[in-house]
C-alpha cells in the first residue's frame, strides 16, 4: 500500500511540505527547525522530502530513482570484493529471490519501505555508497594523495546516513574508525581531519 494510512511516511512527507511552505514565507529558521523542537521521528526524511518535492513536484520520483540504483551498489561491492561472474548471481539472488530477507536483503524489502516513505533505502543507500567508496581504497583503487574532497564526501556520506536512520550510527562509526585508521596509516594526517569535519 504506498503511503498507508496512519504510518510515518506520510508524517515525513507533510514535514517536507511544511519546510518548504517555510522556505516560500522566508521563514529560514523554522524550515530549519523542521516541524519539531526534538526529533522524535527520523529527523533527516523530512528534510529529503523537501529537496525532492523541490526537484520533483508532488511526487517520490527522486526517491523511487535512487531505490532503483541499489541492486548496482550492491553488485558493485560484490564485484571488487569477489569477481564479476559472482556479483552478477549475487545481484540476481538480491533483485528476485528472497534470500535471508529477515536480514533485510532482498530488494524488494527496499521497494516496500520506500513505497511506505520510510528512511531505510535512502540510508541504507548512502551507507553502502560510503562502504564501496572505503573497500576501493583500501584496495588502493583510489589514490591516497590529494582529493580531499574524497575525504570529505565519505564522511558526509555516513553523517547523512545517520541523519535518516540514528540507529545506524554504530555500524556508521565502525566504518569511520576503520577509514580513519586506513588514512592515518598512510601518513594523511589532513586527509584524517577533511574526513572528520564531514562526518
Amino acid at each position: 500500500r504506498y503511503f498507508r494510512g496512519g504510518a510515518d511516511g506520510l508524517v515525513h512527507y507533510s514535514w517536507g511540505r511544511e519546510i518548504l511552505q517555510n522556505i516560500s514565507n522566508s521563514n529560514y529558521l523554522e524550515a530549519l527547525r523542521g516541524s519539531e523542537d526534538v526529533f522524535y521521528f527520523m529527523p533527516g526524511l523530512r528534510y529529503f522530502a523537501s529537496v525532492n518535492n523541490i526537484l520533483f513536484g508532488e511526487t517520490i520520483f527522486g526517491y523511487f530513482i535512487i531505490c532503483t540504483f541499489i541492486p548496482i551498489i550492491f553488485y558493485k561491492i560484490f564485484e571488487i570484493l569477489f569477481y564479476k561472474k559472482i556479483a552478477i548471481y549475487f545481484t540476481i539472488l538480491f533483485i528476485f529471490i528472497p534470500i535471508f530477507e529477515n536480514m533485510g536483503i532482498g530488494h524488494f524489502n527496499f521497494i516496500w519501505n520506500f513505497a511506505r516513505f520510510h528512511a531505510e533505502p535512502l540510508s541504507i543507500f548512502l551507507f553502502l555508497i560510503s562502504l564501496f567508496l572505503i573497500i576501493k581504497f583500501n584496495l588502493n583503487h583510489i589514490k591516497s594523495d590529494g582529493h580531499l574532497y574524497f575525504y570529505y564526501f565519505v564522511g558526509i556520506l555516513l553523517a547523512l546516513a545517520i541523519l535518516l536512520r540514528p540507529n545506524y550510527f554504530p555500524a556508521s562509526i565502525i566504518l569511520f574508525i576503520f577509514f580513519s585508521i586506513l588514512t592515518i596509516k598512510r601518513g594523511y594526517f589532513k586527509n584524517f581531519f577533511i574526513n572528520l569535519t564531514g562526518y
